[in-house]
């Protein structure tokens, strides 16, 4: 019989482990943290070009912000599906099927049939049992967002635009409707551009225990980004803008800087955007102010982590600055440029006309909708 001694540390090793699985799996789950998703879709913005669009969301910076941490949070509250489902469309993990960045395939369900079942690139002896699990589909879920604004096009079109108060208020109302789930599903898609921005979304190693910097995942998105000064979101403007121009220049040596904003599908320039950011990490692990390298073991059969001792964030945050305000700028860039294309496919509506005082502090979850989901076992 067990003593309650035994019992007590018996439940102490559970709570522990618990705990890790909770904080590796955050790690993984988190890009930016609040403030650095708040910043890229705060600044896109005002890097919006469609004017009517323009208008109505520099108004609201701030709504566009909260969305765009709705799935790090209110979200991951629900537990269910919106974890088991969402949380493995923040990352792309390429290592696990041995393809390079620009060599992924834009089809997902193409993934799934060539690599689902098959060995593991990333491990000797280990098998790719779900591709939207291991794999991660961050790619794929902008472009649904982005369809589904879309797709609100002929019904917008068709409705009436609200005459009188009453009439602006009424959440029932086509038009009304119509516009609120045109921000929302933009505001959410904002979400994932910012994840691929965020170089540690692009690698199996995201808290580079492998590298001896563990821990280093939440000591750039959220302590790197937290010691930034307050005009955080003025340089990532700029930054952007910058960017903006650079596409549009006949110099070569100028498009470089911007290829994911050239044209292409959703899916291909998040691609794109990928590329950039993994191809950071080694700067980033070069100023990561490591005092001793983390250690990482197994043993009988579990994970063992020890993160690295690092001095404190703000003595190294502005030699993190060059690189958090490029990647938070390139994510904001091209979230302006998909914003500004889905207005104009669903018609360039007059948003200014809907001045409803709804505001979605709760939308409610979306699974994703591009590979087949397995029904859920019967009772």
């Amino acid at each position: 019989m067990m003593t309650s001694a035994k019992r007590a540390g018996v439940l102490l090793v559970l709570s522990l482990l618990a705990f890790v699985l909770v904080l590796s799996f955050s790690a993984e789950s988190l890009a930016w943290g609040g403030r650095g998703h708040h910043t890229i879709c705060d600044a896109a913005t005002f890097l919006v070009q469609k004017k009517g669009l323009h208008e109505y969301l520099t108004s609201r910076p701030q709504m566009m912000g909260h969305l765009c941490n709705v799935p790090d949070f209110y979200w991951k509250s629900l537990g269910g599906d919106a974890t088991k489902l969402g949380s493995p469309a923040h990352f792309i993990d390429s290592e696990l099927i041995g393809l390079k960045i620009k060599d992924i395939p834009t089809d997902y369900k193409k993934i799934i049939g060539e690599f689902e079942g098959k060995p593991s690139a990333a491990k000797d002896g280990a098998t790719v049992f779900s591709i939207p699990t291991e794999f991660g589909s961050a790619w794929w879920r902008a472009d649904q967002f982005f369809r589904r604004a879309v797709l609100l096009g002929p019904s917008w079109k068709e409705a009436k635009i609200p005459a009188g108060f009453k009439e602006e208020q009424d959440e029932n109302l086509p038009y009304n409707k119509a516009a609120y789930d045109f921000v929302v599903n933009i505001g959410l898609m904002g979400h994932f551009v910012g994840d691929m921005g965020q170089p540690f979304h692009a690698t199996l190693d995201y808290d580079g225990y492998g590298a001896g910097h563990g821990g280093i995942h939440a000591f750039y998105e959220d302590a790197g980004v937290a010691s930034q000064p307050y005009n955080l979101t003025s340089k990532v403007v700029e930054a952007a803008q910058k960017l903006q121009k650079s596409a549009k220049s006949k110099l070569s040596v100028e498009k470089r800087k911007a290829e994911f904003l050239l044209p292409g599908t959703v899916v291909e320039r998040m691609r794109k955007l990928t590329e950039y950011s993994i191809a950071e990490i080694p700067l980033i692990y070069k100023i990561d102010p490591i005092l001793k390298k983390s250690e990482f073991k197994k043993e009988k059969g579990m994970d063992l982590k020890t993160a690295a001792e690092r001095k404190p964030a703000e003595t190294v945050a502005k030699k993190f600055e060059p690189l958090i305000v490029g990647q938070m700028a390139r994510s904001a860039a091209l979230l302006a440029q998909l914003w500004d294309e889905a207005y104009e496919q669903v018609g360039e509506p007059k948003l200014a006309a809907y001045k409803s005082y709804k505001y979605p502090f709760t939308p409610d979850f979306v699974a994703p909708d591009y590979y087949e989901i397995p029904a859920a076992p019967k009772k």
